[in-house]
């Protein structure tokens, strides 16, 4: 199963959503690898922070893995082609710069007739601005992340929040839960294609 993880916004959350999830696969054995795109090369940088890491992280495609995850930069490749996945995975932030940008991405998805599944990032419910966003169409059957702190202190420690140890993840890691149970659903075969 190849994902890509995009969203032409910066910090909406690709990297964390793309290496949280690749933890999550692999912990089933699975092999998986992040294939980092982003010229930032936060992928990269987080593999090479000390700890051994339950999946591998390159820059390019390599074969006999289970599961790919690409992780995107926050543009589109100067060809215009996004590459070839089952999926494509889009996080998004709901303040006002960043929900304008997903709204381009998600016509340019829309318009490929790209499977998808939308992640809400940082939900906040206290905020008008944020609960207001989730009426828009292209949220309605978005998996919702609540704002965590698990998910802003992994990438320091070089772990995925399947790696960490603390009472506090379960949480953040039951969101990835619900994503990866959503990716499932997403990729499953129809009748027509049984």
């Amino acid at each position: 199963m190849r994902l890509c993880i995009y969203n032409a916004k910066g910090g909406s959350g690709r990297t964390t959503t793309c290496l949280n999830l690749a933890g999550f696969y692999a912990q089933s054995d699975a092999r998986v690898l992040v294939c980092d795109r982003d010229p930032q090369g936060s992928a990269l940088a987080w593999s090479a922070l000390p700890g051994e890491k339950p999946f591998t992280v390159g820059c390019g495609r390599s074969r006999g893995f289970d599961i790919e995850l690409i992780d995107m930069p926050p543009s589109l490749p100067a060809n215009g082609l996004l590459p070839e996945a089952d999926l494509y995975v889009v996080p998004t932030l709901l303040d006002g710069v960043s929900f304008v940008v997903f709204l381009r991405t998600m016509q340019l998805i829309e318009e490929r007739g790209l499977p998808h599944v939308v992640v809400a990032n940082r939900f906040n419910p206290k905020r008008a601005e944020h609960r207001a966003r989730l009426e828009n169409k292209h949220l309605h059957n978005a998996v919702i992340f609540p704002e965590r702190a698990a998910f802003a202190s992994y990438y320091a420690q070089g772990k995925t929040l399947f790696e960490m140890t603390g009472p506090y993840l379960k949480a953040a890691r039951n969101d990835i839960e619900r994503l990866a149970c959503a990716i499932e659903q997403s990729t499953k075969p129809t009748g027509d294609q049984l």
